[in-house]
């Protein structure tokens, strides 16, 4: 191995040529030329024609100095390719640096038609890893032998061999078949939602099934490709029947509830859900996303992130106020006030104090009811809408501290409990 590769001292020796250094002298004063230009012409800031009509020449606005970079490293590593025959180093430069400037083209289209996060992992985690994979193996292909180092032996069986190629092609492809299929599965349900009208959740579901498809079939070719047996395929398989029954039976009950979350629609990203806490009380959480095994939700009150099963969804009753129908939410606010106090009179106050809490709505207006007669008091209760439901607790807390004030200022006594001691003389010594 070490022969396919030039030693450190050979490499050092290569980058300090005269003619490497010439290579970079042009590209930094090619550079310095870049540099000065931005600052004349000012591209970014000026207004371009047809800007505010087309959304994406909006976009590719910021990416004009880049543009005006390649063109002067490019015009300079071919210049001096034309005039001393000696560029290599500096067209390979230019010309990486205008396949990153085409990676940026595509990304910034996209995020206009696709949802904007799954465009950035995409980009994060699979576009700039390989563009980097891309820069280093040309490099080595510049200084060594590349397709020796991929065809170089590792194991060596009876009918084949495990080469260096093959161990890439492992860990890099199951690395980039992961994380890279979520952006061409969505679209691809782009394109059918385009071509077929499908609805929200049979979109995001065509996404979900089609991420599958493509991890399974790329697997398969990874599989063939590095020279796994077709038998030994078969094999796994069936192992894998035997393992959905026992113990990936609760991994393959979610993914099937979360393909079915989608296409019922019953449960959408927007979806405020009510769960229950520990103490008894319920807790509003936002629905994030609906993932293969778990949807993440959000609660406000601890700012969390919860994973729960898709599975829970259909073995659990929960309660969900849909955000694309009506998020509106009744709540209220119990209190027991002193037995001498005329209902009627409790109810007006109670009612128009709820009115003026800003985030409770007047549509429907808040209903003030008298629930029971305790042995300490009269028990109301104000209800009211509101339109947020993961504001339930503080707009309950707005609600109850300004009843307080307004039955204070009314001279309304909040009832106490009572404790009644009995005295029996007979028991007394």
């Amino acid at each position: 191995m070490n022969e396919l590769l030039p030693s450190l001292d050979a490499l050092l020796s290569d980058f300090t040529r005269p003619v490497v250094l010439q290579q970079l002298e042009v590209l930094l004063v090619a550079f310095a030329v870049w540099f000065v230009l931005t600052r004349l012409l000012e591209l970014e800031q000026r207004t371009w024609p047809m800007e505010q009509r087309w959304r994406l020449l909006k976009a590719l606005k910021p990416l004009t100095n880049e543009l005006l970079l390649f063109v002067a490293l490019s015009s300079a590593a071919n210049g001096l390719q034309a005039s001393t025959g000696v560029g290599g180093l500096a067209l390979f430069i230019s010309r990486f640096y205008g396949l990153c400037l085409l990676s940026r083209f595509i990304i910034v289209p996209l995020r206009l038609q696709l949802p904007r996060d799954i465009v950035n992992r995409f980009d994060m985690r699979v576009l700039r890893p390989f563009l980097a994979l891309i820069g280093v193996a040309a490099l080595i292909s510049q200084i060594g032998n590349l397709n020796a180092i991929w065809s170089f032996v590792l194991v060596a069986f009876s009918k084949g061999s495990f080469t260096v190629g093959d161990l890439l092609l492992l860990l890099l492809g199951s690395y980039f078949l992961i994380a890279g299929t979520a952006l061409p599965a969505w679209g691809l349900a782009w394109l059918g939602r385009r071509l077929f009208g499908l609805s929200e959740t049979g979109y995001r579901a065509a996404a979900l099934v089609m991420r599958y498809l493509i991890i399974a079939m790329g697997a398969v070719l990874i599989l063939a490709y590095v020279g796994v047996n077709t038998t030994v395929l078969a094999a796994v398989g069936g192992g894998l029947s035997v393992g959905l029954g026992f113990g990936l039976k609760e991994v393959f009950s979610n993914f099937l509830s979360g393909v079915w979350l989608l296409l019922e629609g019953a449960v959408r990203p927007g979806d405020v859900l009510l769960l229950d806490a520990p103490d008894g009380e319920q807790d509003p959480c936002e629905v994030l996303e609906l993932g293969m095994r778990a949807t993440t939700l959000w609660r406000d009150r601890d700012n969390v992130e919860l994973l729960v099963p898709n599975q829970t969804f259909f073995t659990q009753s929960m309660v969900t106020y849909n955000g694309m129908r009506d998020s509106r939410r009744r709540s209220e606010v119990v209190i027991c006030v002193d037995h001498r106090q005329p209902p009627e009179r409790v109810i007006q106050l109670l009612e128009t104090t709820a009115l003026t809490i800003p985030r409770v709505l007047n549509d429907p207006a808040p209903r003030g009811l008298l629930l029971r007669y305790d042995p300490s008091g009269l028990t109301y209760a104000i209800r009211y809408w509101i339109e947020d439901p993961m504001n339930g607790i503080s707009i309950a807390s707005e609600v109850g501290s300004a009843a307080w004030h307004a039955l204070d200022a009314a001279g309304i006594a909040i009832a106490l409990p009572r404790l009644v001691v009995q005295n029996d003389a007979r028991t007394q010594i």
